[in-house]
């Protein structure tokens, strides 16, 4: 199957402070790279989905491939539909749809889901009773909400009707979108990851020895 994930990483992030791709999860890795490495182990290809601040996120990210929601103003769904095109048209056969703030999520968990896609139009994990992300969605699934009126995700999401999976795992309803859930995490402020590490090139490496 070729499942491509779409981590949305388009918005302002007001209350943060911070780009929320930007911002660091564990290990010195941002949100953005600890969610593309999970994503990655369960055989997913990455296309990240950027907007306001999306020349931050390239410099920061530049191994996770990115495509531009120019109308991530609009809100979450355009950000959604512009990562659903690019899916489809990589000829996806399922699309998980997940938000870059919560990075939480267990790779082990993406694989049991992936299992269990429904033929319809997809599922949506739960955790004690809370509906959760991704969102993972067959192709006749993507194509209707990328077809979905208006600009609210709620009400196009109901009309899908997808498949509620419980799972017991609490990174699919975790969402670190506030500073005070980022302390109480992590015990600190929100702060940026580091910037990548530049591997150093022969010619210089020589050089220096």
């Amino acid at each position: 199957m070729n499942a491509v994930a779409v981590i949305l990483a388009a918005g302002e992030a007001k209350r943060m402070g911070h780009p929320k791709a930007l911002i660091e999860h564990e290990g010195g890795r941002s949100f953005l790279q600890s969610l593309s490495s999970t994503f990655g182990k369960a055989g997913c290809r990455v296309l990240g989905v950027v907007g306001r601040d999306a020349d931050a996120v390239r410099a920061q990210h530049p191994a996770v491939e990115l495509v531009d929601a120019p109308a991530w103003q609009e809100g979450v769904l355009a950000s959604i539909k512009a990562g659903l095109r690019a899916a489809l048209d990589e000829g996806a056969d399922a699309v998980l749809v997940h938000p870059v703030d919560m990075p939480t999520l267990r790779a082990t968990t993406l694989k049991s889901l992936l299992k269990s896609t429904p033929d319809g139009t997809g599922l949506r994990p739960e955790f004690e009773g809370a509906p959760g992300f991704p969102l993972i969605l067959s192709r006749q699934g993507a194509e209707q909400l990328l077809a979905a009126p208006g600009s609210a995700l709620e009400p196009a999401l109901q009309a899908l009707a997808l498949k509620r999976v419980t799972v017991k795992d609490p990174g699919v309803v975790v969402n670190i979108n506030s500073p005070d859930i980022y302390e109480r995490l992590f015990g600190s402020a929100p702060k940026l990851a580091p910037p990548p590490k530049r591997r150093a090139r022969k010619g210089d490496a020589q050089a220096q020895g």
